[in-house]
């Protein structure tokens, strides 16, 4: 992709997302001065992916000035919020050049997911970095569950619920086995921890003696939720690979066997299974056996056959050629050719 058009996607989308950040700062989160839900972290995030990196990195820095601008907040204030939120949309755009433009299979949803949550960390953790180096606006520890940490947690969470749905409506996320069945454990996952973050947070909250102890109540909930979620996202991948992958590679030995290739030794490890999968994959190699062997014997036969066909031939022609005049004058010449 040319620089123009990078530098016109990036800068269109950049405007939508300044707009879109303009409107959710109305909607502050508690003890956050800076901080809002914003469900359109996601755009540059996937304008990054499926554009280019470059031009996820403007939609970030653009839409950030454009947004602090309207919600009066200042153009160059939080400069470096503006950095951060353009590497929000460059890391996950890198996934580009590990080869996965059309995610097709659990390493690949599983990479996607994580470049988001890695982005949104590293990116919150590159804006703090440069306040304490240069601006010195954030105070700590008071700054943290303030402003460091709702920013991570809102980016993270959206970022990693919105990504694949915006994905699927592109149609860069393939429904295969693979991919269905990680996106329903990952939904049933997000839904089960989200609802026991909320109901054990809500059955507390009467408790607290104060605002502020209510509040790091909340944050506490949802960086353990994140925790909760990464680490059970990680789990269900292992988990589904382990059920898909035995499927997947019956899939490709079948197009093998298709094309007329019948070395399956790639099935060895999952005959030894115990399971059903392990039995049908013993199946599928004494059948593609048995079909290689009749292939073979059929061969030789149509060999031989086509061997006889020539000699028949053969000496039919031979036979034709003998029983011609011409045939017969010239032995007849070389008999008196002999006799002479």
């Amino acid at each position: 992709m040319n620089a123009k058009r990078i530098l016109l996607i990036g800068c269109g989308w950049g405007l939508v997302f300044g707009i879109l950040n303009g409107m959710s700062n109305i909607f502050l989160l508690p003890s956050a001065p800076f901080i809002s839900i914003r469900p359109q972290i996601a755009l540059p995030m996937v304008v990054g992916i499926l554009s280019h990196p470059l031009a996820g990195f403007l939609v970030g820095f653009t839409g950030n000035i454009v947004g602090d601008g309207i919600s009066g907040f200042g153009l160059c204030q939080f400069w470096n919020w503006h950095l951060a939120n353009g590497l929000m949309g460059f890391f996950p755009g890198l996934i580009r050049y590990m080869g996965i433009v059309r995610i097709g299979t659990v390493r690949e949803f599983g990479i996607l997911e994580m470049s988001v949550i890695l982005a949104s960390g590293v990116s919150v953790a590159f804006a703090v970095l440069l306040d304490v180096l240069f601006l010195h606006v954030m105070k700590f520890p008071s700054s943290f569950p303030s402003w460091i940490l709702p920013a991570f947690l809102t980016d993270a969470v959206n970022g990693f619920i919105l990504v694949p749905v915006i994905l699927i409506l592109a149609r860069r996320i393939l429904m295969t086995l693979e991919t269905r069945t990680i996106l329903l454990v990952t939904t049933l996952l997000l839904s089960a921890v989200l609802i026991t973050a909320g109901a054990i947070t809500g059955s507390v909250l009467d408790d607290l003696a104060s605002r502020e102890a209510m509040i790091e109540t909340v944050y506490t909930a949802g960086i353990v939720s994140l925790v909760m979620l990464i680490v059970g996202f990680i789990a269900s991948i292992l988990f589904v690979r382990k059920f898909t992958d035995p499927v997947t590679r019956l899939t490709q030995a079948a197009e093998m066997v298709e094309t007329g290739s019948y070395d399956l030794r790639q099935l060895d490890q999952i005959s030894t299974r115990k399971d059903e999968l392990g039995q049908l994959s013993r199946v599928f190699q004494k059948m593609a056996r048995n079909v290689e062997d009749r292939e073979k014997h059929l061969l030789l036969q149509v060999q031989e056959l086509q061997i006889k066909i020539d000699r028949k031939r053969q000496a039919q022609e031979v036979a034709e050629i003998v029983d011609t005049e011409y045939f017969r004058e010239l032995k007849k010449k070389a008999q008196q050719f002999r006799a002479s």
